[in-house]
């Protein structure tokens, strides 16, 4: 949820909310066990809503972005589809979808999918043009750009559009009824009880009937108009710590830093009910601004406490707290990480933040905020610099290859030698080549300047038998 008004800043449970599988809909396939669900909304950060997400998909940024979520311990993404998407580009769509579950599974993600929402801005009416470009997201606005599906136009042309949603929704769930990739599907997010939003729901919850999947499905209830539409209860709660329901039921958002917190959520829901949290990436969706940061009364300034998200885009999450309480204490210290400091300058002589980053490899846009690596601890979006230390272990002997793919200025240290080295500004690809043993802790050092412009850092290697990956930490940092 991304209001005020509703459910969010309820402190007792609301009347009508079901907690238990929906009476008139409920199926065999909706009386489940969610309390193994530790989930995230997932939208990539370099995206403004759900709309580019699709229409722009990047395998790329989505598989690294997927890869962070099952790092720090997510296992099931909620990801919404947009209407307008399906209408400009079915084949694509469909393709991509079927990319993305390949690439959540790889990474041990479930996925559910979200095909309706009544919440935010209404979609432009050149969205399924082809030469269509998305907006940049708007200054201290809370999810500034984000899209209503499907828009008025089509609810009120309903008996025109009623084949196509009818086929949106069907030619999804047909070509994954029974797939074990995804967790469920969900017919709406936050219904309005409009008698338009109402037609909506019954019609789609009976497209999903007749394709005969067994994957269950379920509609945001509580304050919201869904609950007779689901095979199981769910619900948003952005009030605290109050609502909580049982084993079959499942809070589908939760978790704003004005009143809860990614400790006090897990603490709360883990091991009693299934939780989604919003979102994994802190990113150009602006959901790092509060709901009351809106175009009437944007932000001034940079928050330093993001609304939500847990990750930003180049890996690292904003509190080492969040991530070990997703993780566990014990989990967290055997995971592996370089260990990363941030500077406001590009010298390498003001830290601002010490985390650690699963990966080095990230793109951040020439864009206010979101061009910083973590605006919200100071770092600027020009002229700042990042130092990683970690170790690697390579699985064969012989030389192995280290590239970087880089902006601004890089050096990058293997076992206290010097392998690359680059000054000029401009970006390329510079590479050096070390003598490894199989097995052998090496200590890897990096830093890296940035300048102007977007700015890009991305480390591979590749050794005897091994192809052209993402360099990866072999140990968990010391005293992190």
């Amino acid at each position: 949820m991304r209001s005020f008004c509703r459910i969010c800043l309820a402190c007792a449970l609301p009347a009508g909310l079901g907690l238990s599988p929906g009476s008139s809909a409920a199926t065999p396939a909706g009386a489940r066990d969610w309390t193994w669900v530790q989930g995230a909304v997932f939208v990539p950060t370099n995206c403004v809503n759900e709309a580019q997400q699709w229409d722009e998909y990047d395998p790329a940024v989505n598989d690294r972005e997927l890869r962070y979520a099952s790092v720090y311990g997510i296992n099931v993404v909620r990801v919404y589809l947009h209407y307008d998407v399906y209408l400009k580009k079915r084949d694509a769509l469909l393709a991509e979808i079927g990319d993305f579950l390949g690439r959540a599974d790889k990474y041990g993600i479930k996925t559910e999918f979200v095909f309706f929402d009544d919440c935010w801005n209404q979609p432009p009416a050149d969205l399924v043009s082809p030469g269509y470009r998305y907006p940049a997201p708007i200054r201290g606005v809370h999810n500034s750009q984000w899209l209503v599906s499907p828009g008025d136009e089509a609810r009120s042309h309903y008996a025109e559009h009623r084949p196509r949603l009818k086929a949106y929704v069907q030619d999804i769930v047909r070509a994954h009824a029974s797939d074990p990739r995804v967790a469920f599907w969900e017919i709406y997010n936050e219904p309005g009880k409009s008698a338009e939003t109402l037609r909506l729901e019954k019609d789609a919850l009976g497209w999903i009937r007749e394709t005969g999947t067994a994957i269950p499905c379920t509609a945001t209830g509580g304050d919201f108009s869904g609950g007779p539409f689901s095979d199981f209860a769910s619900w948003h709660e952005y009030g605290g710590y109050a609502l909580l329901g049982d084993a079959r039921s499942l809070c589908t958002e939760c978790m704003n830093r004005k009143g809860q917190t990614v400790p006090g959520i897990v603490d709360h829901f883990r091991g009693r009910v299934g939780y989604i949290m919003w979102e994994l990436g802190i990113g150009r969706d602006n959901c790092r601004f509060a709901w009351d940061e809106n175009r009437e009364h944007p932000r001034k300034d940079e928050t330093p406490t993001p609304f939500h998200g847990i990750v930003y885009p180049d890996g690292h999450p904003w509190a080492l707290a969040d991530v070990r309480a997703l993780l566990g204490p014990e989990r967290f210290a055997r995971t592996p990480f370089f260990a990363v400091t941030y500077f406001r300058d590009e010298s390498f002589a003001q830290p601002v933040k010490v985390s650690v980053t699963p990966l080095i490899d990230f793109d951040l846009p020439d864009e206010e905020g979101a061009g910083s690596p973590d605006a919200s601890a100071g770092v600027p979006r020009e002229h700042f610099s990042i130092e990683y230390r970690g170790v690697i272990r390579a699985a064969a002997s012989g030389p192995h290859t280290v590239s970087a793919d880089c902006d601004g200025r890089i050096e990058v240290l293997v076992g206290g030698r010097p392998l690359i080295s680059q000054s000029r500004p401009g970006r390329r690809v510079a590479s050096g080549v070390a003598e490894l043993e199989a097995g052998r802790p090496y200590p890897v050092d990096v830093r890296y300047g940035h300048a102007t412009g977007a700015a890009h850092l991305h480390l591979s290697w590749s050794g005897p038998g091994s192809a052209v990956r993402a360099l990866e930490p072999a140990s968990h940092p010391d005293g992190l």
